[in-house]
């Protein structure tokens, strides 16, 4: 056999495995980007589902926490429009609230109600402080992770 006819050989062999590689980049980088994109998709879906999820609670918290400061006032408890406010924010952060808010609303709610039942159960003092402990939850959980802060009842 000639050695040109080798050579040629050779060189079809090289560029037939060359062209067969050739293929086999281009379809992982095409693949790469289809799983690139559907990637960048789906973290953008994550994040704009957080985002609307972290507005809605501080929208609820801020209607919560009012809503819950009636019962730390007696002059205001026996209000219907006050009762409707409290009703329409506590059925609102049953949907969106974390669970440990609402198991923090939940133990101030046991207070008001064991002190409804019988007068002096917990003292004005615990029930400021179950009301902050809801508070700090909220704050904890649109994103003070970490705060220090201590909320004071103020009344006048």
């Amino acid at each position: 056999m000639p050695l040109t006819d080798l050579l040629s050989i050779a060189g079809s062999v090289l560029i037939a495995i060359g062209g067969g590689a050739a293929i086999v980049f281009a379809l992982a980088k095409w693949l790469g980007g289809v799983w690139a994109t559907r990637i960048l998709e789906n973290e953008r879906a994550t994040q704009s589902r957080e985002q609307e999820l972290l507005v809605r609670r501080r929208n609820i918290y801020a209607k919560l926490s009012v809503a819950l400061r009636v019962f730390l006032s007696s002059t205001t408890r026996s209000s219907p429009e006050y009762q409707v406010r409290f009703l329409e924010a506590y059925d609102e952060a049953a949907l969106w609230a974390s669970d440990e808010v609402m198991n923090a609303v939940g133990m101030l709610l046991d207070q008001i109600r064991s002190n409804t039942e019988r007068r002096g159960a917990h003292s004005e003092q615990e029930l400021q402080t179950a009301y902050a402990t809801c508070i700090t939850s909220m704050r904890k959980d649109v994103g003070f992770k970490n705060t220090e802060f201590s909320y004071r009842v103020v009344s006048f």
